[in-house]
């Protein structure tokens, strides 16, 4: 049949070639090697006039913290948020190559921008669930609290995956209260548990249950935060909600911030794993009891990040 006027037909290997192109454009800068032009960049919240002084004060703070860690550790800078890949306090095993994505200092300048494009400012309480997985990610949201001055409440766990906050004497908590005690870091931390599974580290042997809950006890009472110790996952999330609700008092939250994979924040279900990290829609969750901290935010209508494929985020925030 012959062509209409006005259309022109492409021979059949001009589409694919283009495809092909585009794709390589695509990795290419994934992994660096090619900035892309504005208009195929992945999408980036506007800047907000006085974001780029908030964000390079959450730099400043991040890197003096990380520091501070580093030469207690005895490390450099690079390796101040890395642990150990096994030690009795690893619950799950990690990538080497997440947590040093996750332990950039470009994480907190991009969390300062992304909550300051969420509205969130002086004043504002940010309530965050944080893991031991990913240390880096952990300061970098506190640093970026902290240069918004916004108020940030936390609950805190031990146990972390690989190349986490491993190492007895820098866990999470324990690197928290070493800050707070220099002066480094605002406190952030209302409560404390020793996480993992059933939220008191039932995955790990005896000796690193003991080990767990004794951090989580000594962490609790330097910061002065609730120790949790609940005997189920519907107390674990019951505890953590109460801790916010305590914190807010008459005050909406102005964001929920997840870092990790914590039982009490993920849930029971494998569907949330499907959850793409980033700001989530307000979408309708299951209704089961299994539901964690993500989904039980997000029906209270509080903006959720979720923070927890931190490669894929990593390219999508132009994070390096």
């Amino acid at each position: 049949m012959p062509a209409r006027p006005g259309i022109v037909r492409l021979p059949p290997w001009v589409p694919a070639a283009a495809g092909v192109a585009i794709a390589a454009i695509l990795a290419a800068q994934a992994v660096g090697w090619l900035a892309l032009p504005r208009w195929l960049a992945p999408w980036e919240p506007p800047a907000a006039p006085g974001v780029k002084q908030r964000a390079e004060r959450a730099a400043r703070i991040w890197r003096e913290a990380a520091g501070e860690i580093a030469r207690a550790r005895g490390v450099s800078a690079d390796e101040a948020l890395i642990g150990s890949e096994l030690t009795p306090l690893v619950t799950t095993l990690g990538a080497l190559e997440a947590k040093r994505v996750a332990a950039s200092p470009a994480w907190a300048p991009a969390l300062a921008a992304q909550l300051h494009a969420a509205g969130i400012g002086p004043g504002d309480l940010v309530a965050a669930s944080f893991s031991g997985s990913f240390p880096g990610l952990n300061l970098a949201v506190a640093a970026a609290c902290e240069a918004l001055d916004a108020r940030l409440v936390a609950v805190s766990s031990v146990t972390a995956s690989s190349f986490g906050a491993t190492d007895p004497g820098f866990t999470w908590p324990e690197i928290e209260a070493r800050l707070v005690g220099s002066g480094a870091l605002r406190p952030v931390s209302a409560a404390v548990s020793a996480g993992g599974d059933g939220d008191r580290a039932l995955d790990l042997d005896e000796e690193g249950r003991a080990l767990a809950a004794r951090i989580a006890a000594d962490a609790a009472r330097e910061l002065g935060a609730r120790l949790l110790e609940p005997s189920t996952f519907e107390e674990a999330v019951a505890a953590r909600i109460a801790v916010f609700d305590a914190a807010r008092g008459a005050r909406r939250l102005a964001a929920f911030v997840n870092v990790g994979g914590t039982e009490a924040s993920l849930g029971l279900s494998p569907a949330i794993l499907r959850v793409r990290s980033g700001w989530l829609q307000p979408v309708v969750f299951d209704r089961s009891p299994g539901r964690g901290l993500v989904a039980r935010m997000v029906e209270r209508g509080v903006p959720v990040l979720h923070v927890l494929n931190v490669r894929e985020l990593a390219v999508r925030w132009g994070v390096r």
